[in-house]
């Protein structure tokens, strides 16, 4: 290769690379569309967004629309426009086969691993991110798992080429795995404490948090567990307390007043007995997944599908997760969608899985709703993204940029339908 085809070459990975960071050059107007902000309310049918770099700079009804003479316009008549979907809880990018060890990188050895960081272990090569973007999925919290405090999250874009340009948000928060009360079933007679696993469990925790508020007087040495609890004490830092029943609930709100932390809940099940507690002091929960069997063996059959309307009826900053193996993260806003069908209005059950989401993530400032001045992230559906049957994800953009929806599964659709039309067997 000569020098010119080499200056050339550098000068067209530099514009790619540009691109890449500021989204497109020329200003982009989506019309034609019925627009869900995704603030819970807001609906606007035959609607219009502008965007220029990667920001949305207009949004309104197409007859106060102006398009200027070199602007791009693309037509999407009849369809529907959303936020990009935002999956909390998940460990996608580091897992990959749930049964293949060696493809797992979401577990460290130990109990209380503070300094463990998921940013730096995350695999944008996944084959599972594309199965994720397919279904309106663009942004995911990847969080680290075991022990019993197993380490510090991110929030990642599902389309880059490395884990720095994947990261929206790093270092979202630490997660801390609240440890199980229920009580274990001893031998008649047995003269054992039934609390001990317990206790124990979260005197090791207690002792954490204390050993942390004396090194944050005198760092030294250099303690990288110790260290990494600074910004949690602070404040600067989410926690974030995976737990499960009332009982857990009412002892967690225990320790989040006595280090006044800034607490999220997760999982919850049994959140909604608390919903007014949790309101009132203003806590927000990532509530497991809709499509579960109830906790309690005395409970309703459709409790589970009706605690996010719970929640949100009490005044509770909610948003669903769906929360099962890595490739089911692509049903999340069916699960929003049982949601929807048990108390939740259909615009709210959607701001569960996009500005709520990005509220509780720390990132609504940048993401999560389609208002002015933030990152365009948005998907276009054939029909509405919570219904299975009907929705089909036709155009994604993350910061202006298209987003390829291609997968394997796909790809392998595709496969087999050119086969069997070559073949002449009719579509069914």
């Amino acid at each position: 290769m000569n020098y010119s085809l080499k200056s050339a070459a550098i000068l067209l990975v530099l514009l790619t690379s540009i691109q890449c960071c500021f989204g497109q050059q020329t200003l982009e107007i989506w019309r034609g569309a019925t627009i869900h902000v995704g603030d819970g309310k807001t609906v606007i049918p035959n609607g219009y967004v502008q965007i220029y770099k990667g920001k949305i700079v207009g949004l309104g009804a197409c007859d106060t629309l102006k398009v200027p003479n070199d602007a791009k316009v693309r037509d999407f008549n009849g369809k529907q426009i959303y936020p990009a979907l935002i999956a909390c809880n998940t460990n996608i990018g580091l897992q990959e086969i749930e049964l293949a060890r060696p493809t797992r990188d979401e577990q460290e050895v130990g109990e209380l691993n503070p300094n463990v960081r998921s940013l730096i272990a995350y695999n944008t090569d996944s084959k599972i991110g594309p199965t994720l973007r397919t279904n309106g999925v663009l942004m995911v919290q990847t969080v680290p798992d075991g022990g019993l405090v197993c380490g510090q999250s991110s929030v990642f874009k599902l389309d880059a080429w490395n884990w720095e340009d994947a990261a929206y948000r790093a270092d979202d928060g630490l997660h801390i795995h609240w440890p199980s009360m229920e009580l274990p079933r001893l031998p008649e007679g047995s003269s054992e404490d039934p609390n001990k696993v317990w206790t124990e469990a979260l005197r090791t925790l207690t002792q954490l948090f204390e050993d942390a508020k004396v090194y944050g007087k005198n760092p030294n040495p250099v303690n990288l567990k110790l260290a990494a609890m600074q910004k949690v004490l602070s404040r600067e830092q989410k926690v974030y307390i995976h737990l499960h029943t009332a009982k857990e609930i009412l002892a967690a709100f225990e320790f989040i007043a006595k280090y006044n932390l800034d607490a999220v809940l997760v999982d919850a099940e049994e959140a909604y007995l608390l919903a007014n507690q949790i309101a009132a002091k203003k806590i927000p929960v990532i509530i497991g997944t809709t499509h579960n069997l109830p906790a309690r063996n005395d409970e309703d059959i459709q409790q589970p599908y009706k605690t996010p309307a719970q929640l949100y009826r009490a005044g509770v900053l909610v948003a669903i997760q769906h929360k099962n193996w890595s490739g089911n993260q692509r049903n999340l806003p069916f699960a929003a969608g049982t949601a929807a069908a048990y108390g939740l209005l259909p615009e709210e059950a959607l701001q569960c899985i996009t500005l709520n989401a990005a509220t509780v993530l720390g990132i609504a400032d940048k993401t999560g709703s389609i208002t002015l001045g933030k990152d365009a992230n948005l998907i276009v559906s054939e029909g509405d993204v919570l219904d299975m049957k009907s929705s089909i994800i036709r155009y994604a953009c993350l910061n202006g940029n298209t987003v390829n929806l291609r997968n394997g599964q796909t790809e392998l659709y595709e496969k087999y339908l050119k086969h069997y039309e070559e073949l002449g067997v009719p579509k069914h």
